[in-house]
């Protein structure tokens, strides 16, 4: 009879007896053949890490780029563009003479969020269709990243602001910045009136604000009864109040409602339609991200290289999905008076209390 060896046929042992040395020859072999399947295995992983950055890079080139070369607006040719353009003829807020208000500029070495742990992304509203130049802009809203304190806020901006706008031209409308100069010159008088540091700008025009929405698959929206009925009676839709899924048509309707209330409700839909979105991109995927970036990016102009853009998402994307989310506006409530002055209305904001809020918020 024969017995059976347990343990005896462990790989590289077959067919030796007990005690019997393994010829040198074998262990080289051995060692050459993992030589090869580890190789094997490196020259898989570089190719998918050059297929993703190669996939990254395309991707990343499909963001429309700010037009180094586009012009600033002269002041002559802004002073007969805002005689037609800012007139509120029916115009409630009391008169006040332009040369009584007294801007107060932001201290040299003062900018707020600043500091190493917080990124300031400024999302641009371009209030522009298609065929159209450069306009004003319709919302501009800070969304600020803070590392240390693991908080996401977004800062609404009331186009309606009256401030002191950079390089001689003037006060006139928040908006007015960006149809004048673009990004830059926004950014600058933010800087100077508000105090706040912009790292970045993402902008983003009425169609391609809608297609966004629609590629995300709408969004989650928590309509009040008014909001929905005056939604359905512009557009002939039947929403109802309480939770609706919009698509981008009507998330774009809903972020430009001014009757019902002011322009702080506006900037306020305009925020909950931003909240909604991180909440719908916390459950997506790695794979999904990447399919839908070729689609969203075509939609988007900036003004941050490849590098940059891959920077920030590699530090602040892990964040929507753990960070709290706060929003403010500015003015805030008690801090502006209303205006008329050349015939528009405005807000006069008290810069020094604005400035407060966005210190406490971005912390």
């Amino acid at each position: 009879m024969f017995r059976k060896h347990k343990g005896k046929f462990a790989a590289g042992s077959r067919g030796r007896t007990p005690g019997e040395q393994t010829p040198p020859g074998s262990q080289k072999k051995k060692g050459k053949a993992w030589k090869k399947v580890l190789l094997g295995v490196l020259l898989v992983l570089l190719a998918l890490i050059v297929a993703i950055i190669i996939f990254v890079v395309t991707s990343l080139n499909k963001i429309n780029r700010v037009d180094p070369n586009a012009e600033t607006l002269s002041k002559e040719e802004w002073e007969q563009m805002r005689e037609t353009d800012e007139l509120d003829p029916n115009a409630t807020y009391p008169a006040v003479d332009e040369d009584s208000i007294t801007f107060s500029t932001t201290p040299d070495g003062q900018a707020i969020g600043a500091e190493d742990y917080i990124v300031n992304i400024l999302l641009i509203g371009q209030d522009r269709r298609e065929g159209e130049g450069r306009a004003r802009s319709d919302s501009m809203i800070l969304v600020s990243f803070n590392k240390k304190s693991n908080k996401i806020t977004l800062a609404s901006f009331l186009r309606d602001n009256y401030v002191q706008l950079p390089d001689g031209y003037g006060g006139d409308r928040l908006n007015a910045a960006y149809a004048i100069g673009g990004m830059e010159m926004l950014d600058e008088t933010l800087e100077m009136n508000f105090g706040v540091n912009i790292d970045a700008n993402l902008e983003v025009d009425f169609s391609g604000f809608s297609s966004i929405i629609d590629i995300l698959g709408g969004v989650e929206i928590d309509l009040t009864q008014a909001e929905a009925s005056h939604l359905n009676s512009n557009n002939g839709w039947s929403l109802s109040s309480g939770v609706n899924r919009l698509d981008g048509e009507q998330a774009l309707a809903y972020s430009r409602i001014r009757k019902l209330d002011s322009d702080f409700g506006r900037t306020n839909r305009q925020r909950n339609v931003l909240t909604s979105l991180f909440e719908a991109f916390k459950d997506i995927d790695l794979t999904q991200a990447l399919s839908l970036i070729n689609e969203i990016f075509p939609l988007l102009t900036t003004d941050m290289s490849n590098g940059e853009m891959i920077g920030y998402a590699t530090d602040l994307l892990p964040m929507l999905s753990k960070a709290e989310l706060t929003s403010v506006h500015i003015p805030g409530d008690d801090d502006y008076y209303n205006a008329t002055i050349r015939g528009m209305m405005v807000l006069v904001p008290d810069l020094d209390a604005c400035r407060e809020v966005l210190a406490e918020a971005l912390q």
